[in-house]
């Protein structure tokens, strides 16, 4: 199994916050330490960190021993993003962009994707929607992320992993909630957050405390809670 903090922007800005939830995460047990990456988006521009930021958070990730993964936000970036990645992280906005998911495939190195959708009134993509994203890159390494793009999610539909294994790929999920869940799954992405520091998406964060709770759970093969939350 394994387990991704997403610190996505709740570090403000600030390089400083950022190695520190790269220290949260690490502490928490989680695999991997995720940000988003873009540049000159105005509405985005207090949370955004320089290339030379990223680069520095990417060589402090490597000292503290945790793996980086940042989300590239325009196609621009893909390239500087790619430098820095074992693995690619494909955000639910761009499952049905053609242009985008080729160039990341085009770095052939793995990539997971999520399929939820934000013009769909559920918050999933549809299943027509994830055949022709994988279908326009049949070479590559997916593992499928079910996501509810819902700030913050509800309800895990976690029902729909076994779905979205109809793809014959492994299928991992991404939670939009503050809840601690527990689905059996391979890969889990949950958001982190600072306990001092007021962050944008702390209605779907987990306290690092709560955050290690989640691990210690998975890892223990606590599943009892598949189709709800703790």
């Amino acid at each position: 199994m394994k387990i991704i903090a997403e610190a996505g922007i709740n570090h403000n800005g600030e390089l400083k916050l950022a190695k520190r939830l790269v220290n949260n995460s690490k502490e928490a047990g989680a695999d991997i330490v995720k940000f988003q990456t873009f540049f000159g988006i105005e509405r985005l521009k207090r949370y955004e960190l320089t290339e030379y930021e990223f680069v520095e958070l990417k060589r402090y990730c490597d000292l503290v021993g945790i793996d980086f993964m940042s989300t590239p936000h325009t196609l621009d970036v893909i390239d500087f993003v790619d430098e820095l990645v074992n693995i690619h992280k494909v955000a639910s906005p761009f499952l049905t962009n053609k242009e985008f998911l080729t160039r990341v495939a085009d770095k052939h190195k793995p990539i997971i994707l999520s399929v939820g959708s934000i013009k769909n009134k559920n918050g999933m993509a549809t299943m027509k929607e994830i055949e022709t994203a994988l279908s326009w890159i049949p070479n590559a390494d997916v593992t499928l992320m079910h996501c509810v793009s819902k700030y913050p999610c509800k309800y895990p539909h976690f029902e729909r992993v076994e779905e979205l294994k109809k793809f014959g790929k492994p299928v991992g999920v991404s939670d939009h909630s503050n809840k601690i869940i527990l689905p059996k799954v391979p890969v889990i992405e949950k958001h982190i957050m600072l306990p001092d520091i007021e962050c944008i998406d702390s209605h779907v964060s987990l306290y690092p405390k709560r955050f290690a709770l989640m691990v210690k759970y998975s890892r223990e093969g606590k599943y009892e809670n598949i189709c709800g939350f703790v």
